[in-house]
């Protein structure tokens, strides 16, 4: 699962029928770098090696061109999105990179009799922080949620969040504590 929803290249899903197509979605970021990452790419580019300063913006674009996708998903009444493709286009002659995330939205149910081992592992903490997971506290659980959606909303990331964590309180009637320990479940 990727922010709550089956996310796949494939196109279709082993062991499930498609039950309604719902239509294109897709979520898209253009992002610049900064002098300072132009900088630290020039030093880098002179000793080889991986460009790092920009390897991490590329990692945040494609999990915020992703989460976008979802959420058009998930508002369209999508329980999975397949034949996701990824794109990328040089914008202002190389100042900004264009990132765009896409897929066909749909509803999938399992095939009566069929069983199919499906093992989703949610990407997105390995691709923003290439940690294994571990046992947290709850406002170290707070802040890697924090980090998660302020890369997907930006500086609204904090307000989505904590009406997040509201509607789950009110909704299945969970503690504060609850809530975050759900969501932090759902995208780690």
């Amino acid at each position: 699962m990727v922010f709550g929803i089956l996310v796949t290249t494939l196109p279709y899903v082993p062991g499930c029928k498609i039950k309604k197509i719902l239509g294109l979605v897709y979520g898209m970021t253009v992002r610049t770098r900064g002098m300072g990452g132009r900088i630290v790419a020039s030093i880098q580019q002179l000793f080889g090696g991986e460009v790092t300063a920009y390897t991490d913006e590329v990692v945040k674009a494609r999990l915020e061109c992703i989460k976008r996708m979802v959420d058009m998903a998930k508002e369209m009444g999508a329980n999975a999105v397949i034949g996701v493709d990824f794109e990328t286009s040089d914008l202002l002659q190389g100042m900004a990179t264009l990132f765009a995330a896409y897929g066909t939205a749909v509803v999938i149910e399992r095939k009566e009799g069929e069983h199919v081992d499906i093992e989703l592992k949610d990407e997105e903490i390995y691709f923003m922080t290439r940690e294994k997971r571990e046992e947290l506290s709850i406002d170290q659980m707070y802040e890697k949620l924090l980090s998660i959606y302020s890369t997907a909303y930006g500086t609204k990331g904090r307000l989505v969040l904590e009406k997040d964590i509201e509607k789950l309180m009110k909704k299945d009637k969970l503690s504060r504590e609850d809530a975050i320990r759900e969501l932090y479940k759902k995208y780690t």
